[in-house]
């Protein structure tokens, strides 16, 4: 298995390869939604009708920019925004506007029976405490349909660090990791809500004397 992060160390390596090295957060979203898109055109994926499920975190703009990579492919997708958008980080902002210059649909609430693959873009790692109820209940009935879900980075409702699931989880078919591979999405609930777990490089930069506390 190669090497896993904890929460913490996932974003002190981000943090490290954006203000130390110089890589840009929007490069590094660009990368990432890249390394999506490649995962999603080499699997038996089921693209006829996308729904891209985004929060307000770096984690939605992840998903803003695989929409608007997969609109640009003239593959059908919606963005749906969980959360009011105003209240969203920088990075969504920017991405949204660029995705609304490239014409990609917006959907204020979608029917999850419509859709043939969602894309969980909600919360990665930064989740630290339980969903709100509003979103445990989406989240429990889209786990009740039978459309396939993959999630960026760590499913929501998954703690990226201990696995535990945070009031509730949307369970995935696959996990795109970025890249190393979240620990909790080997052990406990985590392993279950994750699915295949699939680890792509966006190029985070690992300090020499940086130390890893799990021996993966």
């Amino acid at each position: 298995m190669k090497q896993l992060v904890t929460t913490d160390e996932m974003q002190t390596l981000d943090q490290h390869t954006i203000t130390e090295v110089g890589l840009s957060v929007d490069v590094l979203i660009e990368r990432a939604a890249l390394a999506s898109l490649e995962v999603l055109g080499a699997g038996n994926y089921d693209l006829s009708n996308v729904l891209v499920l985004v929060g307000l975190g770096n984690n939605g703009a992840d998903g803003i920019a695989l929409a608007r990579l997969l609109h640009q492919l003239n593959i059908p997708v919606t963005l749906q925004f969980v959360g009011n958008v105003n209240k969203a980080k920088d990075t969504v902002k920017r991405q949204l506007k660029i995705a609304q210059a490239c014409g990609v649909p917006r959907s204020e609430k979608s029917d999850f029976k419509q859709a043939s693959l969602i894309i969980d873009a909600i919360f990665g790692t930064g989740l630290n405490h339980d969903l709100p109820d509003g979103l445990q209940k989406m989240v429990k009935a889209a786990n009740h349909i039978e459309s396939t879900v993959v999630a960026l980075d760590v499913p929501t409702g998954v703690d990226g660090t201990s696995g535990q699931v945070m009031g509730a989880a949307l369970k995935a078919k696959t996990t795109i990791c970025f890249a190393f591979g979240k620990a909790g999405l080997f052990k406990g609930q985590g392993k279950k809500m994750a699915g295949q777990v699939l680890v792509k490089d966006i190029g985070i930069v690992v300090p020499n004397d940086f130390k890893f506390s799990t021996n993966n």
